[in-house]
């Protein structure tokens, strides 16, 4: 028998709440949610971490008489610390341009999720090495 009881203007009300169906439901989203935050917060730090080595070798003062050999060691030197490990310096490629130097940044990460679902970062810029620019 449904409990009932009166409310403050008199009428009868039922009871509210969240059923276990209903909890269970809100429970498998928020693990998958969770499950998608965990493969994919690590892929967007490790990218912020790649771009903000490469902007702390743009503002080297010596960078102008730096080799592209130099320049992929300092930044090797600057992975090695940060812990970057789906790209290494030696594929990253240092060109010059009208502007001046030009490195390229061209790398995939992929990472699995469950069963046959991945999730995957391409990345592809040309980073000016300038710092004017």
């Amino acid at each position: 028998m449904r409990a009932k009881h009166l409310t403050k203007s008199g009428k009868i009300g039922g009871q509210r709440g969240m059923t276990i169906i209903g909890m269970l439901l809100l429970m498998i989203v928020i693990a998958f949610v969770a499950l998608i935050g965990m493969k994919v917060v690590p892929m967007y730090i490790q990218y912020f971490t790649i771009k903000s080595t490469i902007e702390s070798i743009r503002k080297e003062p010596q960078l102008a008489q730096m080799s592209p050999i130099d320049i992929q060691n300092a930044i090797q030197k600057r992975f090695d610390i940060g812990y970057v490990d789906n790209i290494s310096a030696r594929n990253l490629k240092i060109r010059n341009d009208r502007s001046g130097r030009v490195l390229d940044l061209i790398y995939q990460d992929e990472r699995n999720l469950f069963y046959g679902l991945s999730v995957v970062l391409k990345v592809d810029e040309a980073i000016p090495l300038n710092p004017n620019l």
